[in-house]
């Protein structure tokens, strides 16, 4: 299962890097950019931070539990930088792919240093974005970590936990509809290992970060 993980990420990188003509039929309309040349308002970089959260994932998502104000938090906190890139778009450029690299450092209870790719399915047609331009994605990627820290450990159902993890981050966005090169991102930075496909340790660390994103 690892490998097939690690397949499907190096696919979807190498496959990206490459320019290819758009591709439209008449409600499809598939785009293919590419990660070579001008950017064109498809670059981006991001620095984002936030606390770790305590409470599990899956009663977030899966239960109902969605407020913040509700959950759980942990004493660490964490610092992360991430550069993205749009390399397609489809139906009416309602959809994006956007594949990610990132870094970051964690702080307090937990100090190790992660690293990741992923690879990010935004949504961007909202019926209000004339107002405020909002915009949904989640991601599918690995996450590396320096060392499984003991909270780590302790979530990870095996008490060993694993450096290498799947990386889940559902964000969302808000910017001004005249400018939205600057967007505040709300992101969940999740890593666990994704019920057995990348590692057999159940949960990771996860922080409820606040970011800012500058598109060029």
């Amino acid at each position: 299962m690892l490998k097939n993980s690690l397949l499907v990420t190096v696919v979807l990188f190498v496959f990206s890097a490459f320019p290819m003509t758009a591709i439209a039929s008449d409600w499809f309309d598939w785009r293919w950019y590419g990660a070579a040349g001008p950017c064109d308002e498809k670059c981006s970089v991001m620095v984002f931070g936030g606390k770790f959260v305590e409470t599990a994932m899956t009663d977030i998502f899966l239960k109902g539990n969605v407020s913040p104000f509700n959950w759980e938090y942990g004493d660490s906190t964490f610092l992360g930088f991430a550069a993205s890139r749009t390399v397609a778009s489809f139906w009416e450029d309602r959809f994006t792919i956007e594949p990610e690299l990132g870094f970051g450092k964690r702080f307090g209870e937990m100090d190790e240093y992660e690293v990741w790719a992923a690879v990010f399915l935004r949504y961007n047609y909202f019926p209000w974005n004339d107002y405020i331009y909002t915009t949904v994605a989640a991601s599918t990627g690995l996450s590396y970590a320096s060392a499984v820290s003991d909270i780590e450990k302790a979530r990870a159902g095996n008490d060993r936990g694993d450096r290498l993890l799947h990386y889940l981050a559902p964000e969302i966005t808000f910017a001004l509809p005249q400018d939205k090169s600057r967007e505040m991102v709300v992101r969940f930075h999740h890593r666990s290992g994704a019920y057995g496909a990348v590692s057999d340790a159940d949960g990771g660390a996860q922080y409820l970060t606040v970011g800012l994103r500058l598109r060029f």
